[in-house]
Parts: C-alpha cells; structure tokens; sequence
C-alpha cells in the first residue's frame, strides 16, 4: 500500500513543482528585465504595491486562500464546485469593496503615477478571486498551472516584452491586469466543468457577505500574517525610503524561497487528511516534528546566498549585505514552520481558531517591535522584528499541536482500556 501510494505523492509532488518552476522563473527574469528598462525605483514602487496588493488581498481572498485547500480536502466530491461558486460571488464583492481602498492607499504612499496606481489596484489584487486553493485542494496540480499559474506568468512575460518597445510602467500593469484576469475566469470554467450537477448560483449582496461569517478564523489568521510579512515593505517606505529597493529585492528572493516550498506544503495538505481520522494524528506528529529542521535548513541557505543572488538578478544595481541577509533567513524559518504546522496540521485538528490566535500574537509583537528597531537600525531592524515575530507564531502554533496529539492520545488511551 505504502508502495503504491509513494509515486502517486511524487507525481503530484512533480505537478505542483511545475507551477513553482514556471513562476519562479518568469518572476526572476522580471527582476533585471524591470530594473534595467524602467530603472530600480520604479522596480521599487511595483514592489511596493504588491505588497500592499497582498495585504488588501487578504480582505477579498476572506480566508478561502489560506483554509481554503483544506476544506475542499474534507468535502465530498460532489459538494466541492458548489462551495467555490458561493465563495466566487462573495469574493467579487469584496474586490469591488476593496480596490477603489488601496487605490485611495497607493496614492498616499507612493510616488507612482494615479493612473498606474489604479490600474495596479486591480491587477495585483485579481488573483485573490482565482481558483488556485481549490485545485490545490482537490489535489489536481496541472489544473492550477493550466487555468491559474499560466495566465498569469503569461501576463508578465508579455508586459516585459512590451515594456522592451514602450518603456513605460502603465504598459507592464496593463499586461499584468489583463493576464490576471484571464487567469480568474479560466480558474472559474475549469471548476465549473467538472460539476457533475446544477450549481446554484446566488448573486445577492446579502447572502454573500453572510458567508463571510464562517470565514473568521481564516481570514484573521491570513490578515494579521500578511501584516506581518507585508507591512514591513510599508514602513520601510516611510522609515527608510532610501533602502526600498534593497528591501524589497530582499522579500522577493524571501518570497522566492517560500515559493519553493509550496509545492511541499501542498502535497501535505492533501497527504494528511486523506490517510482517514484514524492515521491522520500520525501524520500530523511527524509532520510536526520535521518542520523545525526544514525551517532552519531553509533559513540558513536563504541568509547565505541572498548577498550573492541580489548582485546577480539586479544586474549589479543592488546589494543587499549579511545585515539584511540573516534577518531574512530567520523569517523565512519561523514562516515555513508556521505554515507547515499552521496549515497542514492545525486546520484538520480542527484548531483554525489557534490558528488565528498565533497571527494575531506575531502581528501585536511586530508592529510596535518593527516601528521601534526600524527606526534604530534602519531597514535590518524591520527585518529582525518581522523574524522575530514569526519565531513566536511558529513557536506558538507547535505548542498547540503538540497539546492536542498528547490530549487525543491520552483520550484513545483511555478509551481502549474501558
């Protein structure tokens, strides 16, 4: 059985990595491509509204995005694309609610361009109405890269090119909100056509936001981690706007690192569940044991060669130093520990509350953490208080695992004996 289950995880494990490949790849050569046409601060204030993109995103993906997978996991089969649709009509909503607010946002914080920002509020902020959670759920890894995944890489490599004729940002957002449109509604006919029966499809306001309600734990635990990993970008912008390009390139090989272990994460997402109550506990028990060393290991490369990867994909123009470098490696440790045991762990333990509970707890810790060292070391003092918060949610949410595979132990125990 066991044989037979191995190749099975690893075609899937093949699926997702695909994806990852693919994207990582065309994010990396955007990087120079964008740096060297339209020059390192305008590279800067795109990155910047995508991470502000990815806290806003939080309202409109309402805890689908981070839940989400799981939940299509543990539904039956038939129940699934129903699920989607209700969750479809209630993020379009919140986009609508959502955009013209970071809009408004962007022409606070940044220098670019009104029309720019605009269409940036949109073009950052559509993947979060896509459907990429649910395939993942449903553990079919070729449908996320062929309805989600390539669109969007599409849409970047296009406005590159584009941008070789007409340098100009307008033209690479343009590209960008197009391709990630196409990628939504490619997400929704590829959902849609595999239903097996008639969806019913509910547009009024009033139940949409009413579904919201079941959405809580997800969405507190998305919202207080996106500040913790994106509000970091915010405050350098204004703390110090001079190191924005060195931080921000930074969090993109962060983001990169982080990426890699998507396809791992994902592949153990569906691998947990699907073994049945009876040996999910021990899933869960040795998933948790191993995350602490995959973090550290994770981290540690990270710090080591982000010197080293920022001179090469800049073309030269940026250098991020072993100050900013080491900072990085430990968030990137304390994050793929939380994932891992927040995501793949706490959801079937029924703990999404607990979930929320440690996000909240790191994002209390960051913001005043970050203000404070910020200001005193500059640009390394943000990132030291972001890893230090993270080492805290982490640490948090591997008590709580461990408590609940001790307290369920200790019941079946004592169950088997009376």
């Amino acid at each position: 059985m066991v044989s037979a289950a191995a190749p099975a995880l690893i075609r899937r494990f093949g699926g997702f990595a695909a994806s990852l490949v693919f994207s990582t790849a065309v994010n990396l050569l955007a990087i120079p491509f964008v740096i060297s046409t339209l020059g390192k601060e305008v590279w800067g204030e795109l990155a910047l509204a995508q991470a502000t993109a990815a806290i806003f995103g939080i309202v409109v993906a309402f805890g689908w995005g981070t839940v989400g997978a799981a939940l299509v996991a543990s539904l039956p089969v038939e129940k699934r694309p129903q699920m989607y649709v209700e969750s479809l009509v209630s993020r379009g909503y919140l986009l609508l609610f959502t955009a013209p607010v970071m809009f408004a946002v962007m022409l606070l914080i940044t220098k670019a361009d009104p029309f720019v920002a605009a269409l940036a509020s949109v073009a950052y902020v559509f993947p979060f109405v896509g459907a990429s959670w649910f395939f993942i759920g449903q553990a079919k890894p070729w449908r996320l890269f062929l309805f989600d995944v390539l669109p969007q890489g599409i849409g970047t490599i296009a406005g590159l090119v584009l941008i070789q004729f007409i340098p100009n940002p307008i033209v690479f957002v343009i590209s960008l909100l197009v391709f990630n449109l196409l990628a939504v509604v490619s997400g929704a006919v590829g959902v849609l056509a595999q239903a097996g029966r008639r969806l019913e499809t509910d547009l009024r306001i009033g139940p949409a936001m009413k579904r919201l309600k079941d959405q809580k734990h997800g969405v507190i635990a998305a919202g207080t981690g996106s500040l913790n990993s994106n509000l970091p970008m915010l405050v350098v912008n204004q703390v110090v706007n001079g190191a924005l390009p060195q931080y921000a390139l930074a969090d993109k090989l962060f983001r990169f690192a982080v990426a890699g272990f998507g396809p791992i994460l994902q592949v153990i997402q569906g691998w947990i569940p699907e073994a049945g109550p009876a040996k999910s506990l021990h899933r869960i028990g040795t998933v948790a044991k191993l995350a602490p060393a995959t973090g550290l290991m994770a981290g540690g490369l990270l710090a080591a060669l982000t010197p080293w990867a920022s001179t090469l994909f800049s073309g030269g123009a940026i250098a991020i130093s072993f100050s900013l470098s080491i900072p990085f490696g430990i968030i990137l440790a304390g994050v793929l520990v939380a994932q891992i045991v927040g995501l793949a762990c706490l959801i079937p333990l029924g703990q999404g509350a607990a979930l929320a509970t440690s996000t909240a707890v790191g994002a209390a810790l960051n913001v005043p953490l970050m203000l404070v060292l910020g200001l005193l070391l500059g640009a390394p003092g943000v990132a030291w208080a972001v890893g230090l918060a993270e080492l805290v949610v982490a640490g948090y949410q591997l008590m709580v695992v461990r408590k609940c595979l001790h307290n369920r132990t200790e019941f079946e125990t004592a169950h088997a004996q009376d």
